[in-house]
């Protein structure tokens, strides 16, 4: 197989991990999401919270997914891929969400950002090494 078609497959299988993240965001499944990050993840969350190690990832997951953005919905809406070495990528990932929570739990807000994900290769399968979340903040002219 060649480098490029090597690249091709890898690249399909990390866009997988970010569609897959968006999907157990969804069902609010904070176990199948952590799923995805490397045992020793570094964690950055569209807040600032900086989880480390998958466990933690998870608790913080979970504890956000059962209370303000439980009723939370996630569009992934576009992944570029640079593989820094073959087993190492970086994933920008842009997307959309609905139906958090305000504060006051009365409205409902819609977010857009992107993240950037270091991906590994471990055993043919891709993980999640270090995540940050950004949220985009529309600047006007």
């Amino acid at each position: 197989m060649s480098t490029t078609e090597t690249s091709a497959k890898d690249e399909a299988a990390i866009k997988a991990v970010m569609t897959t993240f968006a999907e157990a965001w969804n069902a609010k499944d904070a176990e199948h999401l952590a799923t995805l990050f490397a045992e020793d993840i570094d964690f950055v969350d569209v807040l600032g919270r900086w989880y480390k190690g998958r466990t933690e990832a998870k608790q913080g997951h979970a504890q956000a997914l059962a209370s303000f953005l439980s009723d939370n919905q996630m569009t992934i809406t576009d992944t570029q891929i640079k593989f820094l070495t073959p087993d190492v990528a970086v994933a920008h990932t842009t997307w959309e969400t609905t139906g958090q929570k305000s504060p006051d739990e009365v409205h409902r807000i819609e977010n857009i950002g992107v993240w950037t994900a270091v991906t590994t290769r471990k055993e043919n399968t891709w993980q999640i090494t270090a995540f940050h979340n950004t949220g985009t903040v529309p600047l006007s002219d």
